[in-house]
């Protein structure tokens, strides 16, 4: 399936409102429909994925004390994912610091989390224009952050019933995407060409934004100055 759209997620603070009307003019230039999703925002576990609308196992309420950024950010990639799968729509989940490059419009796999690209301070140095748009998916065993993905609503209900059943796995990073630290019973694929980049700046979680990347794959190096 070809993405239909892409979901925004920002927080209620300034950082992130800016970062994503940076988010939505990338979206615009490569004519994406978007939509804007606020997600959760200084809540402990319990009450970041009792907003999620997901039927989550396990008792999270001994974290009640807790105002978990984290966690906050990872209820808030599963409320989306739900929001796909009740819409029975394929689309891209963007973090407010993506920039789209280029129109994702090859078929989105079945079973995968499609990664769309890396996370550069200087997204200067990947030559897009040269490289060109996505032709392709190829599967990866890992990547470093969930800030640009594409899922099928068939992948979005597994995501959500995978917490359902076994209930939540971890931050989303981690449990999701990691190589070494993955949970989750749904494997990786990437676009090739690049089609996504994470801008990294000021992190709204942690003091300073990880720049580290999880082998990349040929197409993105040959570009890479």
């Amino acid at each position: 399936m070809i993405p239909s759209k892409a979901y925004i997620l920002y927080i209620e603070s300034p950082i992130s409102i800016e970062y994503a009307k940076t988010c939505v003019e990338s979206c615009d230039r490569v004519g994406l429909p978007y939509e804007l999703v606020k997600g959760i925002h200084d809540k402990n576990p319990r009450e970041s994925w009792d907003l999620t609308g997901i039927r989550y196992r396990g008792d999270l309420s001994k974290y009640d004390h807790v105002i978990d950024k984290p966690t906050c950010c990872s209820a808030g990639h599963a409320m989306i994912w739900k929001m796909i799968a009740d819409r029975n729509e394929c689309a891209i989940v963007l973090e407010h610091d993506a920039i789209m490059l280029h129109p994702v419009n090859v078929d989105i796999p079945e079973n995968r989390i499609t990664n769309l690209g890396y996370k550069l301070r200087n997204i200067e140095k990947y030559d897009y224009v040269t490289a060109g748009p996505p032709t392709h998916v190829i599967d990866v065993e890992g990547h470093e952050g969930c800030h640009a993905y594409a899922l099928t609503p068939n992948t979005a209900r597994a995501l959500v019933e995978e917490i359902e059943e076994k209930g939540v796995l971890g931050c989303v990073d981690n449990a999701y995407f990691i190589h070494s630290q993955r949970r989750t019973k749904v494997p990786l694929a990437m676009v090739t060409p690049t089609a996504a980049i994470a801008w990294l700046r000021k992190s709204t979680l942690w003091s300073e934004s990880a720049e580290v990347n999880f082998r990349p794959i040929d197409s993105f190096t040959k570009h890479f100055k």
